[in-house]
């Protein structure tokens, strides 16, 4: 074989790959026919190559011979070592127009016509998209699609060249949204770029460095080693990261001392900053520099009237009191001190904290909070939203009012309806991170009263930064906390061992007899810990068919994990189970199953993992499969769940969203209560002082950890993970007010 460097017009296309990868024919200018065969590196999207293309293909070429019903033929075909499609240029475009599948009623006679009018300034006006001046030889339809298949002809090839370099579709695309048709000399002249669509250090680096040249101690690739270290620092919910950190940081990926002195001896860039001792990337800056901001204008009053409560100025301690008054005489129980003192600092304050342990009563104050807003403010207009779909339905049913997610809020609740002097509560902010309060607070006009309510003990955010938690405690933001614990009885022992380990103390357990109060530790090894959870939640009365025991994990997988105890549970209790089928668009009716690939049955503890207002399910909603349906079709209904009480009728792609509940995760469970809990304990980097509290604090009886006690006791005692994250919303707090 002999290699050939060849340009190709394709004719036709012979084969696609599943998985990428395409044969094609094509001729080259001297009319020669070769067959093109370009493996799923080369070509990664099959469906991207098209006849009247133009592509440059290097590689070794044979004569390959093939019989066909009794004739020979005989083909050139290169095997492609490169291949890289061509733009269209010249009278190249005359065919690229004719051949185009997505240009219909432009053939060869009117592509000819475009050329001779505007010779080789036609490519310009295609992509200029100079639509009068190309009607003046087709119409306007055929204009718009010519335009159109250029530009996608141009997202191909960028693609297709990004593809080659080893860098993710997905970031290609973003790289294309964010620069349109100057991506590509977006990219060649700083490939660093690359790092801020969340491409991988090393892939990005090695294409810098040895297909584009840049040296190893250039400015581009010093920046962008920062910027990398505080995007890692990012994912760990850091917003910012001391100089000591970031060097380590940088340290990894550059692995020269001198070139991490070089790189932090830069200064400031475009994408990041540096904020007394520690850096920070302008995005993150940004973000909490506008919260600390949007916080304190709410807090002094952004305009005159701060709402319907405060037309005629802040309502008096006396009729806040009197409002209070009428409130526990209604309900029969009188409001303690602490309970009051909340109600009254968030009724007379523009932006409010109500802080709080697990089963202190905030619900209570809440609802003594909104009839008190309604008596000195007739006609106020009150949002209660949370974070997750379930904590959401809890706090609907446990004050009686409407309310939702904050995503829906974001989507559903436009700014007039909100209004001047709506009052916004937000539940179980310690889940909320930066980024998505800072979406929260632009939503909402000025005037708007801002409630925020949660416990700082509980588990932080999964994405960046922290607001309760940084918030909690602040001068500049008014702030009451509840201490005394209502939701369990003192006789359970619950409060004083959630007590000892909210301190960071290693607290007295029970002894383990069975059904009984309080909270209880069984050791045992790890290999053994699955067991252990299923001996436990028989001897608690678990018998599958109710959330009375539940198993509260702290991890997805592994031993103990969320998918180990499902997986356990179900063979076990639904072995004969009645099966529950859906309708498969590909095989028809089949066995229906989660995500995880397990088998649903009648019978089965599930949990709904989406939002789906249709059928007003949340994400986090617990059920049990009641009965199996009949199916036919894909609009057929596959089976009955029992969601607390309601019975709800689901489709095939409804199931989807459901996964077994035998065992849940420590976070999903935030915002409910079980009357008995099993806490599986190993070692992981999930496992915190946070994690262990929160899931002592879903239980109303009886709380079991099972598993490693020195793991337990070690992350009991150090510093939670929220206390670790760097972040500067507290300091900016502090300089807003100066």
């Amino acid at each position: 074989m002999t290699d050939l460097s060849v340009e190709l017009t394709i004719t036709s296309i012979l084969s696609r790959g599943r998985i990428g990868g395409v044969i094609m024919a094509g001729t080259s200018p001297e009319g020669i026919r070769y067959i093109a065969q370009c493996n799923w590196k080369l070509i990664p999207d099959s469906s991207f190559p098209s006849k009247g293309q133009r592509w440059h293909v290097e590689g070794p070429v044979e004569m390959t011979k093939t019989v066909i019903k009794g004739s020979v033929k005989h083909d050139r075909q290169i095997y492609a070592e490169t291949a890289r499609i061509l733009r269209p240029s010249g009278q190249n475009i005359i065919a690229w127009i004719a051949e185009n599948p997505n240009i219909t009623g432009v053939g060869h006679v009117k592509a000819r016509k475009l050329y001779d009018r505007f010779g080789p300034d036609l490519i310009n006006l295609i992509e200029q998209r100079e639509i009068p001046a190309l009607t003046t030889v087709v119409t306007e339809e055929s204009a718009q699609l010519i335009c159109h298949a250029f530009q996608q002809h141009n997202v191909g090839e960028v693609l297709l060249w990004l593809d080659q370099m080893g860098i993710n579709r997905s970031i290609g695309q973003k790289v294309i949204s964010c620069y349109g048709d100057q991506a590509r000399d977006k990219v060649e002249s700083n490939p660093y770029l690359l790092i801020s669509f969340e491409a991988k250090w090393k892939i990005v680096d090695g294409l810098a460095r040895n297909r584009f040249g840049v040296s190893e101690n250039d400015h581009r690739r010093l920046e962008a080693a920062v910027e990398e270290a505080l995007y890692r620092g990012l994912s760990n919910g850091h917003t910012c990261l001391p100089e000591t950190n970031l060097r380590q940081a940088v340290n990894r990926l550059l692995l020269k001392k001198d070139l991490v002195d070089q790189a932090l001896a830069l200064g400031e860039s475009t994408q990041y900053r540096k904020v007394s001792d520690r850096y920070q990337s302008a995005g993150t800056y940004i973000i909490e520099s506008q919260v600390a901001q949007r916080l304190h204008e709410i807090i002094e009053g952004e305009n005159a009237s701060q709402g319907s409560i405060f037309q005629t100025g802040a309502p008096s301690h006396e009729s806040v009191e009197s409002a209070i008054g009428q409130y526990e005489q209604a309900q029969g129980f009188e409001l303690s001190l602490e309970q009051k003192q909340a109600v009254q600092c968030s009724v007379t304050s523009n932006a409010s904290l109500i802080l709080g342990g697990a089963g202190t009563g905030k619900t209570t104050v809440l609802k003594a909070l909104y009839e008190a807003v309604e008596a000195v403010s007739p006609g106020t207009a009150i949002f209660q939203v949370a974070l997750a779909g379930r904590a959401a339905q809890r706090m609907s049913e446990a004050t009686g009012r409407g309310s939702m997610t904050i995503a829906a809020f974001l989507h559903s609740v436009e700014e007039t309806m909100l209004g001047e002097g709506s009052l916004v509560v937000v539940d179980e902010v310690s889940m909320v991170d930066v980024i998505l309060f800072y979406r929260l607070l632009a939503h909402i006009p000025p005037g708007t009263q801002l409630v925020l309510v949660g416990d700082p003990s509980q588990l932080p955010p999964i994405g960046p930064g922290l607001v309760l938690h940084a918030l909690a405690g602040h001068p500049s933001i008014p702030q009451t906390e509840l201490k005394v614990v209502k939701r369990q009885s003192e006789a359970s022992g619950i409060p004083l061992v959630a007590s000892a380990v909210r301190s960071h103390q290693i607290p007295s357990f029970a002894e383990f007899e069975g059904i009984g109060n309080g909270v209880s530790m069984i050791e045992c090894p790890e290999n053994s810990l699955d067991q252990t959870v299923q001996r436990l939640y028989r001897q608690l009365g678990g018998t599958g068919t109710d959330y009375s025991v539940q198993v509260l994990s702290t991890t997805r997988s592994g031993n103990g994990g969320v998918q180990h105890i499902n997986q356990l549970f179900r063979d076990h209790l639904q072995r004969d189970a009645e099966p529950v089928f859906c309708f498969n668009s590909e095989f028809g009716v089949v066995q229906g199953m989660t995500l995880e690939r397990v088998l649903l049955s009648v019978g089965d503890l599930v949990m709904f993992t989406k939002n789906d207002y249709a059928i007003d399910l949340r994400n986090g909603s617990l059920g049990r499969i009641v009965s199996a349906l009949p199916v036919n079709n894909e609009q057929s209904d596959c089976c009955i769940v029992d969601f607390e009480g309601t019975e709800i009728a689901l489709k095939s792609h409804q199931l989807e969203a459901l996964t077994h509940a035998y065992s849940i995760t420590v976070h999903k469970s935030q915002g409910s209560q079980f009357n008995r809990a099993i806490i599986p304990i190993r070692r992981s980097r999930l496992l915190d002082q946070t994690l262990i509290y929160t899931a002592i604090t879903r239980g109303v009886d009886q709380v079991v950890l099972v598993g490693d006690r020195k793991a337990a006791e070690e992350a009991i005692l150090a510093p939670a993970s929220a206390a670790r994250r760097n972040v500067t919303l507290p300091d900016l707090m502090q300089s807003s007010t100066n």
